[in-house]
């Protein structure tokens, strides 16, 4: 599975464009005033306005190659303060053979830098910028319907990760095995890993293999479009 595009919602597009574009170094695709488009790597994540005390809470992942994990951390480090547990300051996750780190963005989504050794490929190069990062690597989808969210998205070609069962009051990885792009879908109220920030029914419209397109409306409603 390849996470084409994602659309996200903010009260503060300028503070995301001069963190992500300005700061970090994202290539701006396109700014008006109620949107911004970012490249990352082979994805493109974007923002819209949300209406005035719209709740909302994001998680996404950016995968980084496999061999530029400890670089990345060094370059991050450089622009935003990378979030602990238990003092840690990464993770290392046995099941997918990846290392992590994260930290928040502006609008408090927690961000993941991702290093799949074994499903992201290496660089041709020992120095991290923000063009070394691959592509949108996750993507979280909150939903109080989760069994039926769950099961559409099997129907529609999105396996739940290594054949086991939805299991509604956990964290889902929806995606072909050793993949390296992951919806996760989850229930509300969940905390996200190094983070003090709960999942919180969210709009939002990801498209993904460059023909699906899955949404969740302002009324907590799912949605899908195969083009």
């Amino acid at each position: 599975m390849k996470i084409n595009k994602v659309t996200l919602y903010a009260h503060d597009l300028e503070g995301l464009e001069i963190f992500y574009c300005k700061k970090l170094g994202f290539q701006k695709l396109e700014m008006t005033s109620t949107g911004l488009e970012i490249k990352i790597g082979e994805s493109i994540l974007a923002f819209e306005m949300a209406v005035p005390n719209e709740q909302k809470q994001y998680h996404f992942a950016f995968n980084i190659p496999s061999n530029l994990f400890e670089k990345a951390k060094e370059w991050i480090q450089c622009h935003t303060l990378l979030l602990k547990d238990q003092g840690r300051n990464f993770a290392y996750f046995e099941n997918f053979d990846a290392h992590s780190v994260y930290f928040y963005d502006p609008e408090g989504n927690v961000v993941e830098l991702i290093a799949r050794h074994s499903a992201n490929p290496a660089a041709h190069t020992d120095r991290f910028t923000a063009r070394e990062i691959l592509s949108i690597g996750e993507i979280n989808l909150t939903t109080e319907d989760l069994l039926v969210v769950g099961q559409k998205l099997v129907s529609l070609g999105i396996p739940l990760q290594n054949g086991a069962e939805l299991d509604e009051t956990s964290l889902n990885f929806m995606g072909e095995p050793n993949s390296n792009a992951y919806i996760l879908l989850g229930p509300a109220k969940r905390n996200w890993y190094f983070s003090t920030k709960d999942a919180v029914v969210s709009r939002i419209n990801i498209i993904v293999n460059g023909h699906l397109e899955l949404s969740v409306d302002k009324n907590g409603r799912f949605h899908y479009k195969n083009s």
